[in-house]
């Protein structure tokens, strides 16, 4: 089995413990495990805050830093984003988006799918806006910067997805920008997607799988999962049996632990 894990918010996703401890099993258990790591290469995030001027780097270190740490806690080699982009990819991608006239935008498509549709909600959110409304000259650079972050993380996804040629994804979130664009470069790519994601009002956590009609649902959330061992043989026995119960559902469960 190959396993492809991409959670760019790191711990700041909460579903995202529960995606390493569940990577950190399939490892031990022999599967060839890959991390795509979002290296703060993007000129937008949903991460960011309505603040003047352009992000900077020192804003992505801390998601940053807890990828890392999260790749290391579960034993899983890592591949950073940025790395799969040339000069010519980030200059192309802006040079189409600034050919775009700004009544074209929210009709924009790349690779078939809408752009808006996958920053809609990650603008909106940053913006505070209903939707409908006209946009300022600041929010519609912001817009673009969106666009093209979300056309580079999929050029990104998709020659990390041919190199690794993953069976099963693992994906945090999937509503906002980037993880949105990985979702639609491992649907072209092949293999079983599930994305977890975090629930307030029920405080938990919901694995959806493309290969199953149902949800699964725990109250487990690690948010200090780095801290605790690694080796599955010390977690507590109620831990290893959801580890059980999610791959079980996924598909994909060893029948010991090592």
């Amino acid at each position: 089995m190959k396993l492809a894990v991409f959670a760019p918010f790191g711990l700041m996703s909460r579903e995202a413990g529960v995606m390493y401890l569940l990577a950190n099993y399939l490892h031990k258990n022999g599967a060839e495990v890959m991390q795509l790591r979002c290296d703060g290469a993007q000129r937008a995030c949903a991460r960011d805050a309505v603040t003047p001027g352009f992000r900077t780097p020192f804003a992505c270190a801390p998601c940053m830093s807890e990828q890392s740490a999260l790749a290391q806690w579960a034993g899983v080699k890592s591949r950073s984003l940025s790395t799969l982009l040339g000069p010519e990819d980030v200059t192309q991608s802006r040079m189409w988006l600034a050919g775009l006239a700004s009544d074209e935008l929210f009709r924009a498509e790349f690779r078939g799918e809408s752009l808006w549709q996958c920053c809609q909600e990650q603008f909106l959110s940053r913006w505070g806006l209903q939707g409908g409304q006209e946009i300022s000259a600041e929010q519609e650079a912001n817009l673009r910067d969106l666009f093209v972050a979300h056309i580079q993380v999929r050029v990104a996804a998709e020659r990390f997805l041919s190199a690794v040629k993953p069976t099963l994804h693992f994906v945090a979130g999937g509503n906002e920008g980037a993880s949105c664009a990985y979702l639609l470069e491992a649907k072209r790519a092949g293999g079983e997607v599930a994305v977890f994601g975090y629930d307030a009002e029920t405080d938990s956590i919901s694995v959806r799988s493309s290969g199953a009609q149902t949800v699964y649902q725990t109250s487990l959330i690690l948010e200090g999962i780095t801290s605790m061992r690694n080796e599955p043989r010390t977690w507590a026995p109620e831990v290893t049996a959801i580890v059980h119960e999610m791959l079980s559902f996924l598909g994909c469960a060893p029948d010991r632990v090592l």
